[in-house]
């Protein structure tokens, strides 16, 4: 499950501007999040990937930073 999390971060990362801190907390809540989809049954990675990103961006709601929406 570790790729599938570093693929996660790699992603968000890229959609966000997080400091180490802010890339440090999204690990570690979706790493505990694909945990749970994981031990309920869901396996597929390309699955989880797209389950952990929606989960971080609802976590982290709003625009990224420097879009205004225009």
């Amino acid at each position: 499950m570790d790729d599938v999390v570093d693929r996660i971060i790699h992603t968000f990362g890229m959609m966000r501007n997080l400091d180490e801190d802010g890339l440090r907390e999204a690990r570690d809540s979706v790493d505990n999040y694909i945990e749970t989809l994981s031990s309920a049954g869901e396996t597929d990675p390309a699955r989880l990937a797209v389950y952990g990103l929606a989960y971080l961006r609802e976590r982290h709601s709003g625009s990224p930073s420097g879009v205004t929406g225009c």
